[in-house]
């Protein structure tokens, strides 16, 4: 997770940022962030492009925020600075590039509020370094964290059918569960436990010697069991590439193969992802695109 000084406001700019401006700024902060895949693609349709960069831009800095090197209060505070940016910014009155991007991209494509309110929900629950019970408790956090991302998505593309959400919310949990499995031993590091703690416990395990080689076998377990129950979201939300424009269904495509990839890779490791993250190389890449495109 990248770590970041946290502003007393989340804008630096004083003066009004142009609209062209801030929404390069916006593109910049995309272009700057390493993904198995570019969040916003040429596949994606030129006229919604930017908006997208917008809110990949603003996820991205109250990411930033959350999980700073920095007390618990502080990047709580750094959040409500944000929330409270977001909504004088779409009061009419944006600070900074980001903000002034968001706003426009909200009232040209009549993108609705609440998601932004509920990932910044789930970045709270990252500042105050939350754990998880049970498995609900982490599906919940995901509805937050990353069931926001795709719901603005379809609603940049103005598809609102329930079936197509329902399945936009397996493939968003499982596409975050598959990254919380492979940043493990970075989540660890820094103090972060996402495994639920039911699970730990039924095998055996605890959360401070998850890194003792005497738990190895134990955390293979439990990653596998995991897995299996990561697998089964895609496999609920798999169809969604057939019910969006063939832009985003091949970008979906992709990002779904490349999700998957990588959670194979995690349960062929085991315990081992706590020395060697599972990632895609290039080839890798290149591969899911070919089969995205000929899908």
């Amino acid at each position: 997770m990248s770590q970041t000084q946290i502003p007393t406001k989340p804008h630096s700019e004083a003066a009004p940022v142009a609209l062209t401006d801030a929404y390069r700024a916006c593109a910049d902060i995309v272009r700057r962030h390493d993904e198995n895949f570019p969040v916003v693609s040429r596949f994606i349709a030129a006229s919604r492009r930017p908006a997208l960069a917008a809110i990949y831009a603003f996820a991205r800095l109250a990411d930033d925020v959350a999980d700073a090197d920095a007390p618990s209060a502080e990047r709580l505070a750094g959040l409500d600075a944000i929330e409270a940016a977001l909504l004088r910014a779409l009061d009419g009155d944006p600070e900074g590039a980001v903000f002034t991007a968001l706003a426009d991209a909200v009232e040209q494509h009549r993108l609705p509020v609440e998601p932004f309110l509920d990932l910044l929900a789930a970045f709270r629950s990252d500042a105050r370094d939350e754990t998880f019970a049970a498995w609900d408790d982490l599906l919940a956090y995901c509805e937050g964290s990353a069931n926001t991302i795709g719901r603005l998505v379809l609603a940049l593309h103005e598809i609102d059918d329930p079936r197509t959400i329902e399945e936009s919310d397996a493939i968003c949990t499982a596409l975050q569960l598959t990254n919380l499995w492979q940043d493990l031993a970075r989540d660890l590091a820094r103090g972060r436990v996402f495994l639920p703690r039911d699970g730990v416990a039924r095998h055996g395990l605890q959360a401070d010697t998850l890194r003792d080689p005497g738990s190895r076998e134990d955390l293979t377990r439990l990653l596998l069991e995991l897995c299996r129950a990561t697998e089964e979201l895609y496999r609920l939300g798999e169809g969604i590439p057939g019910r969006v424009p063939r832009g985003l269904a091949i970008q979906l495509r992709m990002t779904i193969a490349g999700g998957r990839a990588v959670l194979r890779m995690v349960e062929a490791r085991g315990w081992r992802v706590l020395v060697d993250r599972p990632s895609l190389g290039q080839a890798d890449r290149w591969k899911l695109l070919v089969k995205g495109l000929l899908a």
